[in-house]
């Protein structure tokens, strides 16, 4: 039997999924090594101050004019207001500002032959020409990649997938704040486009900020200590033998668009593998770097 399937690229970059709060880790049973050098850090940071934000309807009717809606706006649900117009719809999360644009008869839809797509740096130009057209265009906004979302049939027997096409592409771009990467579901923006280059949707959680005051941050080796006293955010399955760290680093981390968010503070990123026997997983932990 063949089911068809459509793989979103959506959550690139972010496939493990984190634990909300700082988690006590069962760390008895578990050993952490590190396979990496730590890092030279400087002693301070900057904490950033979260511009605060109050979307109002008028608001998001003008965003939606800019893309071409003609209605009232109204409440989606709690903390979103939004807009539809036919098959296009706007959604904006009164918490953080952030935007959310789908044509839903397009976007994460099965198609019935491959699209006619643009090559990667069309599509690149494709989403810069509509984000400053639209004034949408953050002035710190860099291309990190550019991802499809495909489509396939898969064989339910021998799990077999075949006839895979591209629906549509993604131009992702990243942001850094003093150089150092910002990470977090709060921070996304994305472009989507499909057939004949057409921008069927896009996504910008994108918070303004300014310099709010310097902070002591803890060393490598403290930040250390605490992931493996399990104070961190941690994205891998639990009950592991043992944990490998292969790689650390500092970045600022913005919570998702629906929270929240007065201060933005540095954390130490730890990426690795998790043994289990012979079975390998990979991890990833989030531990506040503020001393």
């Amino acid at each position: 039997m063949l089911c068809i399937v459509i793989s979103s690229a959506m959550a690139a970059g972010i496939a493990l999924q984190r634990s909300e709060e700082p988690i006590t880790l069962p760390v008895k049973h578990h050993t952490f090594e590190m396979d990496v050098a730590f890092p030279d850090v400087s002693p301070t940071m900057t904490i950033y101050q979260v511009k605060s934000v109050n979307v109002s309807k008028m608001d998001v009717e003008a965003i939606g004019k800019l893309l071409g809606f003609n209605g009232g706006a109204g409440v989606v649900n709690e903390g979103v207001l939004g807009m539809v117009e036919g098959t296009k719809a706007l959604n904006i999360y009164t918490a953080s500002g952030a935007i959310w644009y789908a044509d839903t008869a397009k976007l994460f839809k099965s198609v019935k032959k491959q699209p006619n797509l643009p090559p990667d740096t069309g599509a690149i130009e494709i989403a810069e020409t509509f984000l400053s057209t639209k004034g949408l265009f953050p002035s710190d906004a860099v291309v990190s990649n550019v991802v499809a979302d495909e489509q396939g049939e898969i064989n339910t027997s021998t799990k077999k997938v075949s006839n895979v096409i591209k629906t549509d592409l993604q131009v992702i771009f990243d942001r850094k704040i003093d150089n150092i990467p910002v990470i977090g579901p709060g921070s996304k923006l994305k472009v989507y486009i499909g057939d004949d280059g057409e921008v069927i949707g896009f996504y910008k959680a994108w918070r303004a900020i300014k310099p709010y005051s310097e902070c002591t941050i803890k060393t490598p080796e403290e930040a250390f200590e605490d992931l493996k006293a399990g104070k961190c955010r941690f994205a891998g399955p639990i009950g592991f033998d043992k944990a490998i760290v292969k790689e650390i680093s500092l970045a600022y981390y913005i919570e998702a668009a629906d929270k929240e968010q007065d201060f933005i503070e540095p954390v130490y990123v730890f990426k690795g593998e998790l043994l289990f026997g012979e079975d390998v997983a990979e991890f990833e932990a989030l531990v506040p770097a503020v001393s």
